[in-house]
């Protein structure tokens, strides 16, 4: 398998390659043990009473929660106006993903394209926007010197900045599931599934990709203590905030 990494190409397979089979490995012994639980179901009426009430309690929870999330924005991907609409959507919502644009951008109308799609598939996160344009003051606190940026939230606290497309294969043709799956890795999402197999055809491994495989991703900031410069992103197309 080539995944266009030099003479590394043959580690980062063998990587690759364990950490599917462990993933298949954990499948499997999940599905064995739901079998098991089945069975002792099947032969135990009280258990299975037990069962549709905590169900039944279950769905209960849920339809409140998405109603609380429906209250704080989550389903609808709308434009925050001022610095004050912001520190409040990070406050009210666990999970927040913020698309920096300028409307002389034309690669920031497929993140709003992806984005819409998201904010209505997954109710636990909220999707907003900001024009950069008008918000000199979160654009200089928040470190955002590429267009797009792609800032995720969680529990009041900045965790990762998507700058431009360079996590999402370099390309502006990435689909809505992988932009999903990126943003998973930082506990900003709930992703049910396998990393998408477009992450590794034809767009090559760099030094962001094996960070993620080793599981090395990450890292925090306080929206409250201010933010520092990224200054290491290097070349990309998509237009630099200046």
């Amino acid at each position: 398998m080539d995944i266009g990494f030099g003479d590394k190409n043959q580690i980062i397979g063998n990587m690759v390659n364990k950490v599917m089979l462990e993933g298949a490995e954990q499948q499997e012994a999940q599905i064995d043990a739901d079998m098991a639980k089945y069975d002792e179901l099947m032969n135990d009426e009280d258990a299975l009473e037990r069962l549709r009430a905590k169900r039944k309690e279950k769905l209960i929870q849920d339809q409140k929660k998405r109603l609380d999330w429906q209250a704080q924005g989550h389903g609808r991907y709308m434009e925050l106006s001022d610095t004050k609409e912001f520190f409040h959507a990070a406050k009210t919502s666990q999970r927040l993903v913020v698309h920096f644009y300028r409307p002389t951008t034309r690669y920031c109308e497929n993140v709003d394209a992806h984005f819409e799609k998201l904010c209505k598939k997954h109710m636990e996160t909220r999707f907003v926007k900001i024009n950069a344009e008008k918000s000199e003051y979160l654009v200089e606190k928040l470190g955002i010197v590429m267009i797009p940026t792609m800032l995720l939230v969680k529990d009041g606290k900045v965790v990762h900045h998507i700058r431009g497309f360079d996590e999402l294969g370099g390309t502006d043709e990435f689909s809505t599931q992988l932009l999903a799956w990126v943003i998973s890795q930082h506990s900003v999402l709930t992703y049910d599934g396998d990393m998408p197999e477009e992450y590794f055809q034809g767009k090559g491994v760099n030094s962001v990709h094996v960070a993620m495989i080793n599981g090395k991703y990450g890292g925090s900031d306080n929206i409250r203590e201010g933010f520092n410069s990224y200054k290491d992103y290097g070349d990309s197309d998509d237009d630099d905030y200046s």
